[in-house]
């Protein structure tokens, strides 16, 4: 079997085990590598690169700065701006949908709802607000603002500008492309929330709810002098790595850093650190960044870009080629992880817009944004599934307020990437 056979299906295999969701992020990368090595597609040393690449570090020391920001009063500060406005439900939502925004692009989707759901579910019973307006929306928020930054999830956005580079693109994304990027989307979202989607959900009495939800206690366990301490680490952290083209000093360096200070200073002990690392994301990136070196050197990607450009046919429009390369990701996301969806999808459209001769950048950021619009069905993602029992959700339920928004963001998405980042230079 050829190194190029080999490789197209471990692609099948690697996107047939996502959408089955049995089996881990974790067990799919080791087979993945293991698989590429033993068939002597990529040599040990390429296959296991992805391990050690400055990309990953960095990813890995941005879980532990997200853990350390959670130690903080922010969390205390959040839950205060929300009562405020208890008396308000569109207020609530506003700012309920604002906070988990906020608090996805720091950490991550499941980490933030985690936080959110007692918050939320407690303000609703005691200004007799459902949960069900409001748990929903929050969720959805959650998903669609992941990886707006270099924050949390958004660190592995280093990780999708290499893929797209090692597929053939010659202009690299910024930090606030990303940002940019999705600033519409998040628009849409909270406009269409607070004033449209609590309408299409569910009027459940909270009373009917057989959970005993209730608000968590987030106030800073810190010492005033550690939690100063602590938001200076963090905020001279971010600032090195926005500034790293000036200062020289790299990105995953000042990363790593800034992790350390966080466990030197008692702001997280050893435990805490390595227990903030998602170790399953980090075995993915190193299993994806395996697959996607392979997929370049046997010519794979070439393969299944021949395909998708033959899909688009002719076509020179940039709204027609950015709604195929939009759609595709959209719909294989509701029955599959976001991050599995964009790690599979970024090196393909990537190749394809190569392929066809148009800058790749909006095709990718395209994958990435429709990937975090995950919330058509509660398997869509662990953010999702969250919200299913105490909302008192069914499928119906997510596709009957989800849809339409999904609807704006497709439309907006098509409209507004190939203008920030043109096809044709």
């Amino acid at each position: 079997m050829s190194p190029l056979t080999i490789t197209l299906l471990v692609l099948v295999f690697t996107i047939i085990a996502f959408v089955s969701g049995k089996i881990p992020f974790s067990v799919v990368s080791i087979f993945i590598i293991l698989t590429l090595i033993m068939a002597k597609v990529l040599a040990p040393a390429q296959a296991l690169a992805g391990f050690i690449d400055t990309n990953v570090v960095l990813i890995i020391s941005m879980f532990v700065i997200g853990a350390g920001l959670t130690k903080t009063s922010l969390l205390d500060k959040i839950q205060a701006i929300v009562l405020k406005y208890k008396d308000k439900p569109k207020m609530i939502i506003l700012v309920g949908c604002s906070v988990s925004g906020i608090l996805a692009i720091i950490t991550s989707g499941p980490a933030t709802m985690a936080i959110m759901i007692p918050l939320l579910a407690a303000i609703a019973k005691e200004t007799g607000m459902s949960r069900s307006k409001i748990l929903f929306p929050a969720s959805a928020l959650a998903n669609i603002c992941v990886g707006m930054t270099f924050l949390g999830q958004g660190a592995a956005n280093l990780t999708w500008n290499k893929v797209m580079l090692n597929a053939g693109g010659e202009i690299p994304f910024t930090f606030w492309d990303f940002t940019t990027a999705r600033i519409p989307v998040v628009i849409i979202a909270l406009i269409y929330m607070v004033f449209i989607g609590h309408k299409l959900l569910l009027n459940t009495p909270n009373d009917q709810f057989a959970d005993s939800v209730q608000l968590k206690d987030t106030k800073s366990k810190l010492s005033p002098l550690k939690e100063k301490i602590a938001f200076v680490i963090i905020i001279l952290t971010i600032i090195s790595i926005i500034l790293y083209s000036y200062t020289k000093i790299p990105m995953y360096v000042s990363g790593c850093v800034g992790a350390a200070l966080l466990v030197i200073f008692g702001i997280l002990s050893e435990k805490e650190g390595i227990a903030s690392i998602h170790l399953p994301t980090i075995f993915l990136f190193g299993g994806v960044l395996a697959l996607s070196e392979a997929l370049k050197v046997t010519g794979a990607g070439n393969v299944i870009a021949n395909w998708i450009v033959s899909v688009l046919g002719n076509t020179t429009n940039p709204y027609i080629i950015m709604s195929v390369f939009f759609l595709i990701p959209l719909i294989m996301t509701q029955v599959m992880s976001n991050v599995a969806t964009i790690a599979i999808f970024v090196p393909l459209v990537a190749a394809s817009a190569v392929k066809i001769g148009v800058d790749p950048r909006a095709a990718v950021m395209g994958v990435i944004i429709a990937s975090c619009t995950s919330i058509l069905t509660p398997m869509a993602s662990p953010t999702q599934t969250l919200v299913m029992a105490p909302g008192g959700y069914t499928i119906k339920d997510y596709f009957k307020c989800g849809l339409p928004l999904v609807i704006a963001i497709t439309i907006a998405s098509v409209i507004w990437l190939p203008l920030i980042f043109p096809f044709y230079q």
